[in-house]
């Protein structure tokens, strides 16, 4: 993030709805409310995915019993998965309207792997410009646009348009939505009081 704020165009993420937009969002509470990214404050997200909404409001109505300390003590903060600079995308003008906004703004959008969804507007409008970035933050299978962009593609074809590929393409390892056998099983056996 630090990165793509320094660059000022927009931080583009695509993101599976369940789940990891989730986990975005608390990363950037938490990263707001204890300041670690400087000038962060100053730069509007806005979640453009419909499942991703919902889920972030499912997310936001259940699991308190589940949290951790450090998530405990970031929840006497307000909720959870809401900030001043959120913004929510719900209708398909809204997410149009997305795409002519200037300066750095931070795009979560779905599907992960670029291959159908508002995403796809978002890189049409943002993968040609060399102030932005393209942040993936999971696994992109072989074959989808996704990992065609990681793979260092020059030109990719969005609604059968080529686009050339200026925008900085990164990735950040080590956030994953899925935990092993082992970490469920640590997970559970550390709660107070287990879910029935």
């Amino acid at each position: 993030l630090r990165e793509g704020i320094a660059r000022g165009g927009n931080i583009v993420i695509p993101a599976f709805a369940v789940g990891r937009t989730q986990e975005l969002l608390y990363y950037i509470k938490r990263f707001l409310v204890n300041g670690t990214v400087p000038g962060l404050e100053k730069v509007p997200v806005y979640i453009d995915s419909p499942l991703g909404i919902k889920a972030t409001r499912i997310y936001a109505g259940c699991g308190a019993d589940c949290y951790d300390d450090e998530t405990k003590a970031l929840a006497r903060s307000g909720d959870l998965f809401e900030f001043d600079s959120l913004h929510i995308a719900e209708t398909v003008e809204q997410s149009m309207e997305i795409n002519d906004l200037k300066g750095c703004n931070i795009i979560i959008s779905a599907s992960g792997m670029c291959e159908a969804g508002r995403i796809r507007h978002h890189l049409k409008h943002n993968l040609w410009r060399p102030e932005c970035t393209i942040l993936f933050v999971g696994y992109q299978v072989e074959g989808t646009l996704g990992k065609k962009l990681l793979d260092g593609a020059k030109f990719v074809s969005l609604f059968g348009e080529e686009v050339k590929v200026r925008a900085s393409i990164q990735t950040l390892d080590g956030i994953s939505a899925h935990a092993d056998r082992d970490q469920l099983i640590d997970w559970i056996a550390a709660m107070e009081v287990r879910p029935k």
